[in-house]
């Protein structure tokens, strides 16, 4: 069975939705001046690989490897948004049931073929853009800017936030032979995972302004927090926290589309659900995930790939 063509376009703004979760989840707990800085030398990085992988398929070995990591990233995206929407409930027990809820969706989408999936977040990008767009509109005002200046973390955890926000785009890579040729297709293919990359530097700064970086430490999920002080009621913070579950999915929906077509992206969501139920991706270090990638990195880069498709 042929798969069908993909738009640079379709991949981008995948990423550039989906890498808003990961900014989200780092705003408030990491310095956003490093993260900002971790930007152009992650869109190098980028372009390096884009060159290197070009149009081929993965090396077998690489695409296994790519899939066992996408699993264990999906089910901390799983874990880390059904925390977020109990907290934001105030319930703060039983995520199982709502773990199951949000893996009913992407079990779904990964039944059928990729184009499917990235057309649908092709389709319903603004929202998240319209969405984050607003918030920065409306608190960017009300910023205490001696805030904004105090340090928060350690610098190379926060360069490490931003490897994982941009992260976000290792996850197209199986997916460029199966992409169409379009004239400056990688050129804005960059352009968009810059974007990202400013865009969670600005949810960073945005955070720390509104809650200072000593009370965001506090916070269980920082950048929600801040969002409920826009609407002087907590009433907001849960809205925001609902609308950020397109990101969460898009996300969860591009790791699980790791694994190829057909119904293996399903087979992939169900080991993540299995994986979150376990509650074994809370207990690892925060640096697991980008050290995790950063690792993916050095092997696309070492390990050979197939001929021309």
């Amino acid at each position: 069975m042929k798969s069908e063509k993909l738009s640079t376009r379709q991949l981008a703004v995948a990423v550039m939705v989906g890498g808003l979760s990961i900014g989200a989840a780092a705003a408030g707990r990491t310095d956003w001046r490093w993260l900002l800085a971790s930007v152009p030398i992650g869109v190098l990085v980028g372009w390096g690989l884009l060159r290197r992988v070009g149009r081929r398929p993965l090396h077998p070995i690489l695409n296994a490897l790519y899939g066992i990591w996408a699993v264990a990233l999906m089910a901390d995206v799983l874990r880390r948004t059904a925390d977020r929407v109990q907290a934001a409930s105030g319930n703060r027990e039983n995520t199982g049931w709502l773990l199951v809820l949000l893996a009913l969706p992407l079990i779904w989408m990964g039944w059928g073929k990729a184009a499917a999936f990235f057309r649908a977040v092709e389709i319903f990008w603004l929202g998240a853009l319209v969405t984050a767009g607003a918030i920065l509109l409306l608190g960017l005002p009300r910023v205490e800017w001696r805030w904004v200046m105090e340090p928060a973390g350690n610098w190379w955890e926060s360069m490490l936030a931003g490897v994982n926000v941009l992260s976000a785009g290792l996850f197209v890579l199986p997916h460029l032979y199966k992409v169409k040729e379009e004239p400056g297709g990688t050129h804005w293919g960059l352009m968009w995972l810059g974007a990202l990359g400013l865009l969670s530097a600005a949810l960073g700064l945005l955070t720390a302004g509104l809650l200072s970086p000593a009370v965001a430490a506090q916070v269980d999920v920082p950048f929600f927090a801040a969002a409920g002080l826009l609407g002087d009621s907590a009433r907001l913070e849960g809205l925001v926290s609902a609308l950020w579950l397109l990101p969460d999915l898009t996300l969860a929906g591009l790791l699980a589309h790791a694994w190829g077509e057909r119904r293996w992206p399903a087979l992939a969501v169900i080991a993540a659900l299995g994986l979150a139920l376990t509650g074994i991706t809370e207990r690892l270090p925060g640096i697991a995930a980008p050290v995790g990638c950063l690792i993916l990195v050095v092997l696309t880069a070492a390990l050979p790939l197939e001929g021309k498709k």
